[in-house]
């Protein structure tokens, strides 16, 4: 019971840490001029934006099938997608419950029974990786960017100090993926690479022809903010960072809000595909087809 509470009282101080931060980002932004962009925004990028987010969600989850084949779960890629696409559904409309990844974990070991403490480094070695990857790009776009900040002038020479503190994690807390660290990274990096290509794009949709890497940088920027845990599902915290940084930097603040908007906008329509897998369970389907196949094996 107390800890049931303990966990009612973290989301419940999650959630108004998110509204406070919402508020606080449309309390300092023409939220109509938002709208103008979107309402003014070209349909033909946005379609390509939205089939690059697709894309990547597909590299993520063959990173994410990587980790689960190194514990030996033995997931075919088919499956992988329909789980991985099952827990974008809850890590959406759960952000503060069981999750997405809880319950992958769960399904995994229910029905593998491969170990929950690997299932549980699955899913944390991937997110690490993945913040390896989104620190490496958000060092280069600070250069294309042209920006010139004295304080982070020479932030490129904690590139490799990034990947090493990325292997001593691997080596020291989940040693069984030392050996995969490679790979785990490149999958990483190409997908958070198409969703740069995605966010570019959507830049264009709203006819944003300059300073682009500039709002680039701040995006990938605010995507390590929504890592720490302090929001439900990192709402309200990817825009206060964004506001702040475009503050900042001298950049469009509605632009840069309208930008953090549909990207979340975007992912949530794709995120909803993934209740078909509610109601028709990877695993169960799986285990009835195999079920078939005996039964007609049955002379």
């Amino acid at each position: 019971m107390k800890v049931r509470l303990k966990k009612i009282a973290i989301n419940l101080l999650k959630l108004t840490v998110s509204v406070a931060a919402i508020a606080w980002v449309l309390s300092k932004i023409s939220f109509k001029e938002v709208l103008d962009v979107f309402s003014t925004a070209n349909m033909y990028y946005l379609s390509i934006a939205f089939l690059l987010f697709f894309i990547s969600f597909v590299l993520s989850a063959f990173r994410q099938n990587l980790s689960f084949q190194n514990t030996g779960a033995n997931i075919s890629h088919a499956l992988n997608i329909k789980l991985f696409w099952l827990g974008m559904f809850y890590n959406l409309f759960l952000p503060g419950g069981i999750g997405g990844d809880g319950y992958k974990i769960y399904l995994v070991n229910k029905y593998r029974k491969n170990g929950l403490k690997k299932n549980i480094g699955t899913m944390l070695v991937n997110r690490i990786a993945g913040l390896v990857a989104v620190g490496m790009i958000t060092i280069a776009l600070y250069y294309l960017s042209g920006l010139n900040l004295e304080y982070i002038k020479y932030i490129w020479v904690t590139a490799p100090f990034i990947y090493l503190s990325y292997l001593l994690v691997l080596k020291y807390f989940f040693k069984s993926f030392l050996n995969i660290h490679a790979g785990l990274f490149w999958w990483s990096l190409a997908l958070q690479l198409v969703q740069f290509i995605a966010v570019y794009i959507i830049l264009i949709s709203f006819h944003q022809m300059t300073n682009q890497f500039d709002y680039l940088f701040l995006f990938f920027v605010s995507a390590i903010a929504t890592a720490i845990p302090i929001t439900i599902g990192g709402i309200g915290a990817r825009e206060m960072v964004f506001l702040v940084g475009a503050k900042t930097l001298g950049l469009d603040n509605e632009i840069g809000i309208a930008l953090c908007l549909m990207s979340f906008l975007i992912t949530a329509i794709i995120s909803l595909g993934g209740i078909y897998w509610v109601f028709l369970p990877p695993f169960r389907r799986e285990l009835a087809i195999n079920q078939e196949s005996k039964e007609n094996e049955i002379p």
